[in-house]
């Protein structure tokens, strides 16, 4: 599947919805949706990942998650990427307790993680930001663990459940070949989902990617690419 050439930052909202760029997206979203077995899980997970840093990553995660809310899915948005954590100003919502918060926590509780999630300008789409504790989780392996991991996921479809209807959780993570945290993330989602930028990640790059996904057992549901011309 593939995405077409638009500026790399730009969201499903600033585009009319009978757009070449919005119907690609919730094309993306309807797969997605015809893979999930409602009847088995009411609440998905998705991990959305390019190989290597750039602009188009960010959008990308986030317009899926704007194309599932706009399609009447409720939706979380869970910004898992370090290095720039930029989904709350994309947003316009002001740096609060996120997902480094929750994860260096001493204790946890279901109740925090609702707590800390964020409603944003699209209906039925929440934000769970970077948060204010990236430089402490950053690099910390005790910290960005699985049980850590499992315990936010817990907490957000337990969120979901609570509200009584089928849910899409959607993390936006770092490069997968920038580290280890794309692939213990994509270990734990039920689907991934590998975005590939025409002009900018290259054919070994690509490569060295899956292979990482693959080891770390991640259900790789398909490669997209972006910013086609």
């Amino acid at each position: 599947m593939a995405i077409p050439s638009q500026e790399q930052v730009a969201l499903l909202t600033d585009y009319d919805a009978h757009s070449a760029y919005s119907r690609a997206y919730h094309s993306v979203y309807t797969n997605i949706r015809l893979n999930w077995e409602s009847d088995k899980n009411r609440q998905q997970t998705i991990l959305v990942v390019t190989p290597t840093d750039g602009p188009a990553q960010t959008s990308a995660a986030a317009n899926i998650a704007i194309a599932a809310a706009q399609s009447g899915t409720p939706t979380i948005l869970v910004d898992a990427y370090w290095g720039t954590s930029s989904l709350h100003q994309r947003f316009g919502i002001h740096d609060s307790t996120g997902l480094s918060d929750l994860l260096a926590a001493e204790t946890f509780s279901f109740t925090q993680v609702k707590a800390a999630l964020n409603q944003t300008f699209v209906p039925g789409l929440r934000l769970l930001s970077a948060g204010q504790a990236v430089a402490q989780v950053q690099g910390n392996s005790l910290l960005f663990s699985t049980l850590r991991l499992q315990n936010v996921l817990n907490g957000l479809t337990h969120t979901l459940e609570s509200e009584g209807q089928s849910g899409l959780i959607v993390l936006h993570s770092t490069p997968v070949l920038a580290g280890t945290e794309a692939s213990l993330l994509a270990s734990l989602v039920e689907q991934t989902f590998l975005f590939i930028v025409a002009g900018r990640t290259t054919r070994t790059q690509s490569k060295k990617a899956h292979a990482q996904l693959m080891r770390a057992h991640a259900h790789l549901a398909g490669a997209i690419l972006l910013d086609v011309q």
